[in-house]
């Protein structure tokens, strides 16, 4: 049975709405909820960044090859329901490969459809994960360098991701990650280059933006 390929960004942000039912936050809007909590847990635990409860997907795209063809998911200006349940609907049937940067996809996901009580597609926990950075770009434990920086210089070195002076949105990204994913198969001999070279061309037709 063919395996498939799922790619996945994901943009995160503070989950406001679980942050306020957690604690009275009284007149303070979105962004002072934001600089509150985040001190909070500064000041408890060290650290800023938050766990998968209080973590709400705010965009994310996905590349999503089923051994035919690959497609592009767009989820970028919708409810955090509505952009899991976008990638829900397509999900491959049969065996997955996740695809990220750093192999959090599964857990993110898997959280977030959890919150709002919805259901994983049947084959979601069969799902192998398979994270980039560790095949890109290993580096030491606890290495400060910023993790989305090392991506965004790995994608421009080896999957066509242009270099400018603003960020790349999620379907820039998914894209780029897809590529990359493709050069690693094929490096390691199990793609051959007349499947990756379709594969790209394909990808290559795909317009980044609705409409365009």
């Amino acid at each position: 049975m063919t395996t498939a390929t799922v790619v996945l960004v994901a943009e995160t942000g503070l989950d406001i709405a679980a942050a306020r039912r957690l604690a009275d936050y009284g007149e303070l809007d979105d962004a002072g909820v934001a600089r509150a909590l985040e001190q909070v847990h500064v000041q408890r635990w060290g650290r800023a960044d938050l766990p998968g409860h209080l973590t709400r997907i705010d965009a994310l795209a996905a590349v999503v090859d089923d051994g035919v063809t690959p497609r592009l998911i767009r989820a970028t200006q919708t409810s955090e329901a509505e952009c899991l349940e976008a990638l829900f609907r397509q999900w491959p049937l049969g065996p997955v490969d996740l695809v990220d940067w750093n192999g959090s996809a599964r857990s993110l996901l898997a959280a977030r459809a959890l919150a709002h009580d919805r259901r994983l597609p049947g084959e979601f926990a069969a799902a192998r994960v398979c994270a980039l950075d560790a095949r890109a770009a290993p580096a030491p434990v606890d290495h400060p360098a910023p993790a989305e920086q090392v991506e965004l210089e790995c994608l421009q070195l080896m999957a066509g991701l242009e270099s400018r002076d603003t960020a790349p949105d999620v379907a820039e990204r998914a894209m780029a990650r897809y590529r990359l994913w493709l050069r690693w198969l094929a490096c390691h001999g199990r793609m051959n280059a007349r499947t990756r070279a379709a594969r790209e061309a394909r990808l290559a037709e795909i317009p980044l933006k609705d409409g365009a």
